[in-house]
């Protein structure tokens, strides 16, 4: 077997591990927020780390995703020119259901990472779009670790 195939290979199986990492915490985390926030709960410190590691983790998710996509884009031979490419790839095989799926899941990560000066209100409704985005997020992320497993991405 080529080295470099061998490497490349590697390297995938530990970024889907480390998909599988992130996408269990980001689920704990959810899981461990009240179904129901309003602004005063957000004073408390207990509840505001979780929003904090709520949005972190699903940002974090997302960005290893994007890695972990790319990574299994350029192994299959496709030519690399924006993300763009690598989106359309990834609706081609149905690991993604519509660019504007990736594009909106890009959108809320942008938003979460750099809306510093946001007031509660504000935040309410980001927690509600993360929690709804939650379940598109993982989904993607478990039809890419099947695809890398039925493709022959992995090591043997």
């Amino acid at each position: 077997m080529n080295a470099l195939l061998h490497e490349q290979q590697a390297l995938l199986a530990r970024q889907l591990i480390v998909l599988q990492r992130l996408q269990n915490g980001l689920l704990y985390t959810h899981q461990r927020l009240p179904q129901i926030l309003d602004i005063d709960d957000l004073e408390q410190p207990e509840l505001a780390e979780r929003v904090a590691a709520l949005n972190d983790r699903f940002t974090k998710l997302q960005d290893q995703f994007a890695a972990a996509l790319r990574h299994a884009h350029s192994m299959t031979g496709e030519r690399y020119r924006s993300f763009l490419d690598v989106t359309i790839w990834a609706v081609q095989y149905d690991i993604i259901a519509t660019p504007e799926d990736w594009l909106e899941l890009r959108a809320l990560r942008n938003r979460l990472t750099h809306d510093y000066d946001l007031d509660y209100a504000d935040v309410i409704e980001i927690i509600h779009t993360l929690r709804t985005s939650i379940a598109n997020l993982t989904g993607m992320t478990e039809r890419f670790a099947h695809f890398c497993q039925h493709h022959g991405l992995l090591p043997a």
